[in-house]
């Protein structure tokens, strides 16, 4: 019997988003002899994936270090709804938009708390960074302020989304 998770997504549909995860180049006869189904049925498959929007595209992941972009911060942004000079509230899904098409910014994400706002930000150097945080985000009339954290060191940055099945339990000891 096969379990079904969501939207008519079944545990061979996850096999092949776990491939496809580790190895979007996999061709589909791969595919198709890891998952034990035809190739004609992995295609099809890989199609209604695509068109439900599960799989939103294929992506080559980089080495941030190999294309200089070894400065990694988190940073925290409050918004400010109000903006003097302009009407209405400030949206925080507009800025968010906005923010999100600048080259540095890797993640934006609306949180719940003190701050309104996490951004994933790569720069070549703290030089980078630094007139990415002054000369551009506190220049924007919607921050309010903002709270950087650089990472030291980093043990697991991964688009990756692991563990579909929720089979596995964490016990950390």
């Amino acid at each position: 019997m096969t379990e079904t998770y969501s939207d008519d997504i079944d545990g061979t549909d996850l096999e092949l988003l776990r491939l496809l995860q580790s190895d979007s180049k996999m061709k589909i006869s791969e595919l198709a002899k890891e998952v034990g189904k035809g190739i004609a049925t992995v295609h099809a498959r890989m199609k209604a994936l695509k068109k439900k929007g599960v799989i939103e595209r294929y992506a080559a992941i980089l080495e941030p270090k190999k294309v200089g972009r070894e400065t990694l911060a988190f940073i925290l942004v409050t918004v400010r709804y109000r903006v003097p000079g302009r009407k209405g509230v400030v949206s925080q899904r507009e800025f968010c938009k906005e923010i999100a098409v600048h080259p540095l910014v890797q993640g934006v994400h609306v949180v719940s708390g003190d701050y309104d706002v996490l951004l994933k930000v790569r720069a070549r150097n703290i030089d980078e960074m630094n007139r990415f945080i002054v000369d551009f985000l506190r220049e924007l009339p919607q921050v309010d302020k903002t709270h950087t954290m650089f990472s030291m060191d980093t043990y697991l940055d991964s688009p990756e989304l692991r563990d579909l099945t929720g089979t596995t339990s964490l016990v950390l000891k």
